[in-house]
């Protein structure tokens, strides 16, 4: 009885991180989703759509608190955070299809740092660049949907990374 119970208290602590992972996780797939959810807009030249991501991505991140970050991890994730919510805040702030692309670059940036600092769920990301201009963008498939230049080059660019998150 009593290896049981000490058996019971050591392995307490790894099922409260493993409920406090899940639950983090979950919580960084809101993220994931909203920022998808920006590039297929863009992708359909609907800004109504990604004004809508960007506001659901930008209360993921503000109500988003890291807990048990090494100090530099905890720094750098800061510093991404404060840069991904002034262009989503700005993607929120406009109608405007192209001024959200223009904030989308920023924020394509941003979120690719973020998927190397925090869990987000079991998944492959492809950074993509369009050849024309340098700009980049997230995405869950490595099928090149470029949504700088849908209209004219849908198709047009590559993968220049890939992260795959396991947890």
């Amino acid at each position: 009885m009593r290896k049981l119970l000490l058996l019971l208290l050591a392995l307490a602590p790894f099922t409260i991180l493993s409920a406090q992972n899940k639950r983090a996780i979950k919580h960084n797939q809101s993220l994931s989703v909203a920022y998808l959810a920006i590039k297929d807009g863009l992708v359909k030249n609907d800004s109504i759509a990604v004004k809508k991501a960007a506001i659901a991505m930008t209360a993921a991140l503000e109500e988003f608190k890291p807990a048990g970050m090494k100090a530099y991890s905890q720094q750098t994730f800061d510093a991404t955070k404060t840069r991904l919510l002034a262009d989503v805040t700005s993607m929120a702030g406009t109608q405007n299809v192209n001024k959200q692309r223009k904030y989308f670059a920023g924020c394509s940036e941003a979120f690719w740092q973020l998927t190397g600092i925090i869990p987000m769920y079991k998944s492959t990301f492809y950074y993509q660049q369009c050849p024309m201009t340098g700009v980049t963008w997230v995405s869950n498939t490595d099928e090149i949907k470029n949504p700088y230049y849908p209209k004219n080059m849908l198709t047009c660019g590559k993968v220049i990374g890939e992260h795959t998150v396991s947890l």
